[in-house]
């Protein structure tokens, strides 16, 4: 999750904003952010806001470092309010899955993720295999399945193939399971449950 919350702090240096005048704010934000001085950054977000400077990007910004912050339900607020004001960004709906997730509302998150690909399948590959942790949490096994050979396709995740190989054990593709199982130790993963279930199962 770091890795796509420090490419969106790059990206947003990179969209088109208004004179330096008019969003000086929201600018100097985006610096003090870039520079992990966040406090300070949600600050210089917050007179943007008041300024009307680009609202919804404002928004974003400042929902951004909250969720560096891990201020979670803060950043929730402010990915709502970026997206009422008209943000349909695959970024903002993976960012407010994570949030989610941590608050522990499934359902949410399982909602944004389907956002987030159904509108860039490419922005963040790792949301194929988020989506399908959330779907085990609900019990479905062959979506969850279906995100996985998504995942895999695009990504060669020792954790992937584990998670993977436990969901063909509990559909009773035990073959299927082993070769996953192999994929994964041979990609590094040394978990010790899954060392056991190689040696106990996988003849």
């Amino acid at each position: 999750m770091k890795q796509i919350l420090s490419l969106i702090i790059v990206l947003l240096f990179y969209v088109s904003s208004p004179s330096q005048a008019r969003a000086k704010y929201l600018e100097l934000g985006k610096t003090e952010m870039a520079n992990q001085n966040f406090d300070e950054a949600i600050k210089l977000f917050s007179k943007s806001i008041k300024k009307n400077q680009k609202k919804s990007e404002s928004y974003f910004a400042r929902g951004l470092c909250y969720n560096l912050l891990q201020d979670y339900d803060k950043s929730i607020s402010d990915f709502t309010e970026a997206e009422k004001l008209g943000n349909r960004d695959a970024k903002l709906y993976t960012l407010r899955a994570f949030a989610y997730s941590v608050n522990e509302k499934n359902d949410l998150a399982l909602q944004d993720l389907d956002k987030a690909i159904a509108i860039d399948p490419e922005a963040y590959i790792g949301n194929y295999y988020n989506r399908a942790m959330l779907q085990l949490s609900f019990n479905k096994y062959d979506l969850a399945l279906q995100d996985l050979n998504d995942y895999l396709a695009r990504a060669e995740d020792p954790n992937g193939y584990h998670e993977r190989g436990k969901t063909l054990m509990s559909k009773g593709d035990l073959k299927a399971a082993c070769e996953d199982f192999r994929k994964s130790a041979a990609l590094g993963n040394k978990d010790e449950k899954l060392l056991k279930a190689i040696e106990a199962i996988c003849k």
